[in-house]
């Protein structure tokens, strides 16, 4: 069971934005991973280009990237159904210009530059961010039954890309020791140096 956040002090609430990221593997062998941000308040509110109900979305928009093997991104599509401005939906289409990039090392800065200089939309380019954590999120993990294909720990190396990046991940954790021996590093050696 989750654990709640800490009682903060009287609030009042005024917005809620809510990112899903789901992905599907294809009968041909792809991988889909759809991502939608949703933002609303709980209020009726003024903006530039008109008026939203209270619960009516401000933003409601989706994009869905199809991945090889490799993670390299061989379609995409997005979908505007509701904006903060009327323009906004014309950038839709040029999120195919994502198209060829590859999932791993400056995603980001290949994604921010396949949509500049203002192609896109802000909140689609930083909902890939954790689109592309997703998709390795989905590909790391088998459903019970199927192999892992991995080789023992003794012969496993924690990607470079990973090591250091969480607490678990640390080359000085446990848990580091006993699944990519190779990487880890003794505290006593890190103090060291």
């Amino acid at each position: 069971m989750p654990l709640p956040l800490p009682v903060s002090q009287e609030r009042e609430h005024i917005h809620t934005r809510t990112i899903t990221i789901e992905a599907y593997r294809r009968g041909d062998g792809l991988l889909d991973v759809e991502g939608r941000i949703v933002d609303v308040k709980p209020f009726e509110h003024h903006m530039m280009d008109g008026v939203r109900r209270a619960g009516e979305p401000v933003h409601d928009l989706s994009i869905r990237i199809t991945l090889d093997d490799s993670l390299t991104v061989v379609d995409a599509v997005a979908s505007m159904d509701y904006t903060a401005h009327d323009l906004c939906v014309h950038a839709a289409p040029n999120f195919s210009n994502i198209v060829g990039l590859q999932i791993g090392p400056g995603w980001n800065k290949k994604v921010k530059g396949a949509m500049s200089p203002g192609l896109g939309c802000t909140h689609i380019i930083e909902m890939l961010a954790q689109m592309a954590s997703g998709a390795k999120q989905a590909t790391w993990s088998r459903k019970a039954g199927e192999s892992l294909d991995m080789p023992p720990p003794e012969e496993r190396a924690m990607d470079q890309g990973l090591l250091n990046t969480c607490y678990p991940y640390r080359e000085n954790s446990p848990w580091i020791e006993k699944n990519f021996p190779n990487s880890y590093i003794a505290s006593d050696r890190i103090d060291a140096s």
